[in-house]
């Protein structure tokens, strides 16, 4: 049981990384929607990105990130 929660964990984060791909390379213009969507559902706190490239270098970062947990999980 634990194995087949910790596969599906890796399997998330795996879909959780290819979508941060998807954003940071602008693929089909991903980056776009998520800004105009981040632009929309902006909380009266929130901050806003500084530029299209920010956002794209931010998801490429986290990207790797959640690629190495889904390696972490899956590999074990």
């Amino acid at each position: 049981m634990a194995s087949l929660v910790q596969g599906g964990l890796g399997l998330l984060l795996l879909l959780g990384a290819g979508v941060c791909v998807a954003v940071a390379g602008g693929c089909r213009g991903a980056d776009v929607w998520v800004w105009d969507w981040a632009e929309t559902m902006r909380g009266p706190y929130g901050r806003r990105w500084r530029s299209l490239t920010t956002m794209r270098v931010t998801f490429g970062v986290l990207s790797v990130f959640l690629l190495a947990g889904a390696l972490h999980y899956l590999i074990r």
